[in-house]
């Protein structure tokens, strides 16, 4: 039954893979997809592909481990869906990393993990033509440099996640 399930998972979100992200919504649909199908593939399909050219050995352990901290946890189907524009913004993360395209637009996914609990997944994202993609931050030299030495040290530990979240509007 477990089986089936999932190849049901992975049929829907190939033929949503197969339909399109052409409006920020349609992306963050197929972004769920992936996620709860916990498919790396159709993750990695929805990531602009200029984020993936050139990389490193070090920029793709980065990745991959960014990437596989997605597959965590399941996204309900009781969420919230934002989209925010990042025009006249300043881009996250304040020189620790170098964004390969310049994401226009933020994408949040809110939703309940417990009585007085909630999670949000941020996505950054922009156009290409008339798909939108996820837009991946690569580490910046000095970032990366860090990055190597603490993986080296603690034998694979993971960089700490950078706070993810660009205030709203609203909230300035």
């Amino acid at each position: 039954m477990r089986i089936m399930t999932m190849l049901i998972s992975i049929m829907v979100v190939a033929n949503s893979l197969a339909a399109n992200s052409d409006t920020p919504e349609g992306l963050a649909e197929l972004f769920i997809g992936a996620i709860n199908a916990k498919s790396a593939e159709n993750q990695r399909a929805l990531i602009h592909p200029q984020c993936l050219v050139g990389l490193s050995g070090l920029q793709k352990d980065f990745m991959d481990e960014a990437l596989s901290k997605d597959f965590r946890r399941t996204i309900p189907e009781k969420r919230t869906v934002k989209i925010t524009t990042l025009e006249g913004q300043e881009l996250p993360f304040f020189g620790a990393m170098v964004w390969p395209v310049k994401p226009t637009h933020q994408i949040a996914i809110e939703f309940s993990t417990g009585e007085n609990a909630t999670t949000s997944v941020i996505r950054f994202v922009a156009k290409e033509k008339d798909q939108w993609f996820i837009v991946m931050p690569m580490l910046s030299p000095e970032t990366l440099k860090k990055y190597e030495d603490r993986k080296s040290s603690q034998q694979g530990a993971p960089l700490p996640s950078a706070p993810q979240r660009v205030p709203s509007e609203e909230a300035r």
